[in-house]
């Protein structure tokens, strides 16, 4: 098998610099908890060794050496270091979703991978022959970041459509994945506050009313909140908020109506919080994604 001896610097950013993909191998000490995100892109995460688990949307799955998570945009996820004394090794890999519709073809979505994950909500596959052959791609298209011989593109390019192939033709073949792999579910109940504000987003989503139409007390329902996802109620409506609006921006909404469909007060709170979670004003991303 093959091996990797450079490393890359691990950085908080969920923002991609290559326009078509990127790939990185970390391995790190120490590691703290990831905080609940999303992006814009697709992301294959590839879980080498550790003691972590990972959050997405209602799904909890503690990981295993070989598992493969596949990630669309907009899915809000989050990792969660069990044992930071173990050392966490992965591989990454971030891909434009623009590129990966320009390497599809009109009968092979490439794409497939992670649209069947993210409609069944199940997004590990745990398969040990598909795994290795998903490393070894990994790797060596980590290894193709260094090189300079001539045609490394359309090795690249190559790399990117087996392991883009293999993936979708793994989910496409195997309907059931919800049964191979386990993973725990959300409480019930946060199930259904979760279901709550995605059926009122617009609306008002303060503590208190949410406890009120749940029927719970509201410091029990914050705490219960908190441990099943390491997000605070308030945390977790405001991304939520903002994934809409990110939805409503790209559908070319005005944005004078985008912040009063996602349930903001006001449009200067709006854009403190677009700007903070993205770091560009809803203008901005618009005229981003408008961008040929």
């Amino acid at each position: 098998m093959r091996k990797i001896t450079s490393v890359s610097k691990w950085t908080s950013s969920q923002l991609m610099t290559n326009l078509n993909f990127e790939v990185n191998y970390y391995r790190d000490k120490d590691f703290k908890a990831v905080n609940l995100h999303s992006h814009d892109f697709y992301e294959l995460y590839f879980f080498i060794n550790g003691d972590a688990s990972y959050i997405i949307e209602n799904g909890h799955y503690r990981l295993q050496s070989g598992d493969i998570l596949l990630i669309s945009p907009q899915n809000l996820h989050q990792l969660d270091i069990n044992d930071s004394r173990e050392t966490y090794e992965r591989i990454v890999l971030w891909l434009n979703p623009r590129y990966v519709r320009s390497l599809s073809t009109q009968d092979t979505d490439l794409a497939e991978c992670f649209k069947a994950c993210d409609g069944r909500k199940s997004f590990l596959l745990r398969d040990g022959e598909l795994s290795q052959n998903v490393q070894d791609m990994l790797y060596e298209l980590y290894d193709c970041r260094e090189k300079r011989d001539f045609g490394k593109d359309i090795e690249e390019e190559t790399l990117v459509k087996r392991l883009l192939l293999a993936l979708s033709r793994f989910t496409l073949e195997n309907n059931d994945l919800q049964e191979a792999v386990k993973r725990r579910r959300a409480d019930a109940t946060v199930s259904a506050i979760m279901r709550y504000i995605d059926d009122n987003i617009d609306g008002d989503l303060s503590l208190d009313t949410i406890a009120e139409k749940i029927y719970l007390n509201k410091f029990y329902l914050s705490r219960l909140f908190k441990s099943e996802t390491n997000s605070t109620l308030h945390q977790y409506v405001l991304k939520k908020r903002l994934l809409l609006s990110k939805k409503l921006i790209e559908k070319d909404t005005p944005i004078t109506e985008v912040y009063v469909k996602c349930g903001f007060n006001d449009y200067s709170h709006f854009f403190r919080a677009f700007k903070t979670e993205y770091g560009i004003t809803p203008k901005q991303y618009h005229t981003l994604i408008s961008m040929p």
